[in-house]
């Protein structure tokens, strides 16, 4: 939002068919990911993990960012030792 210079913004979290989707929209500017900027490092880490993310403008205002990620089956808990 800081750069976006918007006034609102909501943010969506959906577990669906073993993916994470994390969407925010707010009503501000936003850019394109550029080498060098936060979203350019958030794509390259969410790519790590097998996920896409898609920044954009929305048609008449507003900027669009989502990410999906795949969720992988939940670890079994660790043992601990008994004293």
């Amino acid at each position: 939002m800081r750069h976006s210079q918007a006034k609102r913004c909501s943010v969506r979290i959906i577990n669906k068919g073993g993916q994470a989707t994390i969407e925010i929209i707010d009503d501000g500017r936003g850019g394109l990911p550029q080498p060098g900027s936060g979203l350019r490092g958030l794509e390259e880490r969410v790519r790590e993990r097998g996920g896409t993310l898609t920044a954009e403008p929305l048609p008449h205002e507003g900027f669009r960012l989502r990410v999906i990620l795949p969720l992988r089956e939940a670890l079994a808990p660790v043992d601990t030792v008994s004293a």
